[in-house]
């Protein structure tokens, strides 16, 4: 097997060059309207993108489906050249709009409200940009499932899948309990204990993206405890729902709980994330907690692995940086759409600075 990423790492670094400028980002908040802001974007990667989708959206809508699709074309190009174990790796991380889609679609089947194809992050053989290209499900399997009766048929179609192995082990209590938080947490360990698992040590220098992948976790964890002490539940309560693979051990997030209110709840959770904040920290709420403490962890992300070349973590970092590029994009996007003030929507991005 070729243990060299040479190749894929030179790259992926050519197509980091094509994300876009800060200052287009910049400009784009400043626009005042889609037309503006399609404007901006002539000349850009996006040129394509924009042309393609034309016929089948416009406005906000058009733009927003650009970025996706941008996203996904990038992660396309940057996934086919890394050896078994990389593929494998970037597989295994984008799988999350699988699971995203999974969980809209259970949802949407547990409350009885139908779920059109237009909601989900999901692959399409065409020109329509609705999913991550080398999705373990297709657009014909997501159509399936939705015609399932009941929920064992879902379950029974993903378990053929592979997707639904946790879920079987969780069934019966979902059954019992009625509670659908039960199998969202069986699809969220499925996919942290399949993504550790990929990123296993290949060539040794794999450390940092492990770490960053637990930090993912500390995240979901973190929030758990945070919602579980505002709603004033006992931390025996969710210990079923901490996902133990992050790098916080389940006694320091019980420790993080036992905090004497919630305001040093949420400080001492931002200060194991090394996340910023200041005096304002008690009128935060558990959303405002939630963004700095991804935007801790995406800074300590992109400062370690732009410093390894020619390995898994120098692919990642681009993968990272054009998911963060398309998250800024949509943000400034919806936020346009909603009306939000600029300073608002410039508080919800990250610029890798």
């Amino acid at each position: 097997m070729d243990a060299s990423y040479a190749g894929s790492a030179a790259k992926a670094l050519i197509l980091r060059a094509d994300l876009l400028p800060r200052k287009i980002m910049d400009d784009l908040l400043e626009a005042s309207s889609p037309e503006d802001m399609l404007t901006l974007l002539e000349g850009t990667p996006y040129t394509d993108e924009i042309r393609l989708l034309k016929p089948f959206f416009n406005g906000y809508e058009l733009l927003e489906v650009s970025a996706t699709r941008r996203m996904v074309s990038l992660i396309g190009e940057i996934s086919k050249a890394p050896p078994a174990n990389g593929r494998d790796a970037i597989a295994a991380y984008t799988s999350k709009w699988d699971m995203d889609s999974i969980k809209s679609i259970i949802t949407s089947k547990f409350l009885g409200k139908p779920l059109s194809e237009e909601n989900l992050f999901i692959v399409d053989p065409g020109r329509f940009p609705v999913g991550i290209r080398g999705s373990v499900l297709s657009l014909e399997d997501y159509r399936l499932m939705m015609n399932e009766n009941d929920m064992d048929g879902i379950i029974k179609y993903l378990v053929k899948l592979g997707y639904g192995t946790y879920l079987m082990k969780y069934v019966e209590e979902y059954r019992k309990e009625n509670d659908i938080s039960i199998l969202i947490y069986a699809l969220d360990v499925s996919y942290y204990e399949n993504l550790i698992r990929t990123l296993k040590f290949f060539r040794g220098d794999e450390e940092s993206l492990r770490h960053y992948i637990r930090q993912l976790i500390d995240i979901r964890n973190l929030m758990t405890v945070i919602k579980a002490r505002e709603l004033s539940l006992e931390f025996s309560s969710i210990t079923d729902g901490i996902i133990q693979l992050g790098n916080l051990s389940l006694e320091k997030l019980r420790q993080i709980y036992e905090e004497p209110d919630i305001t040093a709840v949420k400080k001492t959770a931002m200060d194991h994330m090394h996340a910023e904040y200041g005096d304002e920290i008690s009128a935060m709420t558990s959303g405002d907690v939630e963004i700095r403490l991804k935007r801790a962890t995406l800074k300590w992300g992109f400062s370690r692995l732009a410093i390894q070349s020619g390995s898994l973590g120098s692919i990642f970092y681009t993968i990272i940086m054009a998911e963060n590029e398309r998250n800024n994009l949509r943000t400034i996007f919806s936020g346009k759409a909603y009306g939000m003030e600029k300073e608002k929507i410039r508080e919800l991005l990250y610029f890798n600075e």
